[in-house]
């Protein structure tokens, strides 16, 4: 059988209806459980350091965590099931002081679909939170209050998405600091590790670029932008590698007059070893006073015993990068 099929099956459960509703709590605990055999901090190929990993846990139905996006304080997740979930993360420290204590907004309904598989969260400098919606494919505006209150509403400037396959969708998507929106659709990689971007310009219209991947294997499933750079996460699976993640930085200065190829992002990180490899989908990032950024990666589970609820703490500064690279030289 080949690696993609065994993908396949172990991704069948986002393309599955989700499970009925049941009555939950408007808020819970998420428990931390700290992944056992791991030598911490630990500097990971490309430079960053994880500082801790967890195993997460909790009553709330947090199975699938697929996209995260941090306003300030405000730390807002979604799972492949349209389960909506929102903590605080007190200002100007690391990411892993995030509460642990999660709100639950309910679960978004899709007109047309059998669920609302939230694959990319942006929120744009005025508050305002836009879903990648995967399975339809489309962007969409979330309105309304949480604890049930949520709705998908039509976004005005979405771009047309019809062209991409169901199931490789808006999978990374943010929102630059000026709102303008940049997506990377998860389908949209070509032989030649060669990924889509979809990026508004200054008059809003939607323009298509390319940027350079490590390998045509890896699959953009997360974005986030934070201080002056760009962030993009990316997963593959191989039968025999198994989960291979990988965080690409990119300096925003790359996007400021864009041609067809952007600049070539940096590998920041490399995950691939046990006991942290797994199916990365989910990433916020945030950075601190010192110039250093915070990051924040999740791993959906996909309802399978196989795979876990995993939450990364790590940290990457350009001090390190460059001390990486003279280390290299020497």
């Amino acid at each position: 059988m080949s690696s993609a099929a065994v993908l396949a099956l172990l991704l069948a459960a986002c393309a599955a209806d989700p499970p009925a509703a049941i009555a939950v709590a408007d808020e819970a605990r998420v428990r931390r459980v700290p992944v056992p055999d791991l030598d911490l901090p630990q500097v990971l190929p490309g430079g960053a350091v994880l500082d801790d990993a967890w195993e997460l846990r909790s009553a709330l139905p947090i199975t699938g965590l697929s996209a995260m996006a941090l306003h300030g304080e405000r730390l807002l997740l979604a799972t492949d099931a349209g389960e909506m979930f929102e903590t605080s993360c007190p200002a100007g420290l690391p990411l892993s002081g995030c509460a642990e204590r999660w709100r639950y907004g309910g679960r978004l309904v899709a007109r047309g679909a059998p669920r609302a598989d939230v694959e990319a969260l942006a929120i744009r400098p005025d508050g305002s939170v836009i879903l990648g919606l995967e399975n339809l494919p489309r962007l969409a505006l979330l309105a309304g209050e949480g604890q049930g209150g949520y709705r998908i509403e039509r976004l005005a400037d979405a771009p047309d998405l019809g062209f991409l396959p169901k199931n490789d969708g808006p999978e990374a998507m943010t929102s630059l600091p000026d709102g303008r929106l940049i997506v990377l659709p998860e389908g949209g990689v070509d032989q030649d590790a060669r990924a889509l971007v979809l990026l508004q310009d200054r008059n809003g219209a939607w323009k298509r670029h390319r940027i350079a991947l490590p390998d045509a294997s890896l699959r953009p499933v997360e974005a986030a932008v934070a201080g002056d750079h760009l962030f993009v996460l990316l997963r593959s699976f191989g039968l025999l590698a198994g989960w291979h993640g990988e965080i690409l930085a990119l300096p925003l200065a790359g996007l400021e007059a864009p041609g067809e190829m952007l600049p070539e992002p940096r590998s920041i990180a490399t995950i691939t070893d046990q006991p942290i490899a797994d199916n990365h989908e989910a990433m916020a990032v945030r950075r601190l006073a010192d110039g250093s950024y915070s990051i924040l990666v999740a791993s959906d589970d996909n309802a399978l015993m196989l795979q876990r609820k995993l939450l990364l703490a790590l940290s990457w500064s350009e001090e390190q990068a460059q001390a990486g690279r003279a280390l290299g030289d020497s």
